[in-house]
């Protein structure tokens, strides 16, 4: 983690990390709702780490991304789920 410039961590790879796990939980249990719960969920893992880690000994504090990236999620999902072509189900 010390390798990699922070700037470019939070900016690109903590975004597609988060928002693409709840996407593509979202579309394996085709449920919309998951996609903004599963990416709230792991960005305040990642500030809660990140405020620990880097900041020991001081409050977390939790940033509007935690806004941003379930909204980001939601939308896409719902694009995807709406637009899947989906097979004939069989009786």
């Amino acid at each position: 983690m010390e390798n990699v410039d922070p700037f470019l961590m939070q900016l690109y790879i903590v975004p597609l990390v988060v928002i693409g796990i709840g996407v593509l939980v979202s579309i394996l249990l085709k449920m919309m709702w998951v996609a903004p719960v599963v990416t709230l969920l792991l960005n305040l893992l990642y500030e809660i780490w990140y405020s620990r880690y880097y900041y020991p000994g001081s409050d977390i504090g939790f940033t509007s991304w935690n806004v941003i990236f379930p909204l980001f999620s939601l939308a896409i999902s719902v694009v995807i789920i709406l637009c899947w072509p989906r097979k004939a189900q069989e009786d």
